[in-house]
């Protein structure tokens, strides 16, 4: 399915937004303003919204910690998933899960996996649930291109292969597992290239290619919706920050991070819609500073709200007893 323009300006607001929150986290974290756990998505904005918008509202995202564009796309507020990550009462759990776990059932974000490869399992069990309601929803996976190593990976692709479930797992692979390189952990040069193990179709898809990453999202979601099975994306990107706030990336070659940064995927889209006609820099300009307003409007609505009280800890904690 080809992306409009209205949708390729969508994707466009919605990288804006994520790269400036992003930046607006690591200048809090610098400043001492702020002490939280924080995996930066800075490279695979425009995957991460992407793979949000070309979700049906009530499919189902199963998330993993690297991909909030993808969740804010997906429709999580950004002042709820800010106040999460500050640990405050006003967020998604009430402050009690932190960034790395957070979930907005609201939005169809129904799960985020600190535990590497924890959610392919997961998603395919979402997957079955709509299956057996008999419903159409289908369920989007996004993992890194580490959990393609765990057993997890394995397992799920299996399940989902055997019973045709209505899943499509979206590799974001940014050439980095935390601190090792992608090439020095896989024995084969694309995590896409083990689908045949599990007879199921598969692509390999640059993440920084907007439309090219549309039309392989749609038609596996559309696949799947139709009852065709599962498929695996890759879909490839680069991380322009270390694996956590205090990584220095010096396991990676001198300048090779510098010539990506130069090459910043959001601003090189940017360029590229106004030489394609698609919008103006005047447009630009405009959904820029919209999303400068958007990112302060959420970090106050998350810094001024009150943290938890502590009667908090023992909510949520066990299921109602039952009345039978």
């Amino acid at each position: 399915m080809s992306i409009t323009t209205e949708q390729l300006l969508e994707v466009y607001a919605i990288s804006s937004f994520a790269k400036e929150l992003d930046e607006k986290v690591q200048q809090l974290l610098m400043a001492g303003t702020i002490n939280t756990t924080w995996f930066s998505w800075r490279g695979s904005e425009l995957l991460g919204a992407v793979v949000g918008k070309s979700m049906r509202a009530d499919d189902y995202m199963v998330a993993y910690y690297r991909d909030g564009m993808s969740q804010m796309a997906k429709g999580f507020p950004a002042g709820k998933l800010f106040a999460e990550a500050l640990g405050k009462v006003t967020g998604s759990q009430k402050g009690k899960s932190g960034w790395v776990h957070s979930v907005d059932p609201e939005s169809g974000v129904v799960m985020n996996s600190g535990v590497v490869g924890g959610q392919l399992p997961i998603a395919a069990g979402w997957a079955l649930s709509s299956v057996l309601r008999g419903d159409d929803k289908v369920t989007v996976c996004n993992f890194g291109d580490g959990a393609a190593n765990e057993g997890a990976f394995h397992e799920a692709l299996t399940l989902a292969s055997l019973w045709k479930l209505p899943v499509v797992y979206v590799c974001h692979n940014n050439l980095y597992s935390e601190h090792t390189a992608f090439i020095k952990t896989s024995p084969v040069a694309h995590v896409a290239d083990r689908a045949v193990a599990y007879a199921i179709p598969a692509v390999v898809v640059d993440g920084d290619d907007v439309p090219a990453t549309w039309e392989a999202m749609t038609t596996a979601i559309d696949r799947a919706r139709a009852g065709g099975g599962p498929t695996l994306i890759e879909a490839l990107t680069y991380r322009l920050r270390g694996h956590t706030r205090y990584d220095t990336m010096a396991y990676i070659a001198a300048g090779e991070v510098d010539g990506r940064v130069q090459n910043d995927p959001v601003l090189r889209y940017r360029e590229q819609l106004i030489a394609q006609g698609h919008a103006t820099e005047q447009e630009l300009k405009a959904i820029d500073a919209q999303a400068i307003q958007d990112v302060e409007e959420a970090w106050h609505f998350a810094n001024d709200s009150a943290y938890p009280d502590i009667a908090e800890l023992y909510t949520d904690v066990f299921a109602p007893a039952s009345s039978t």
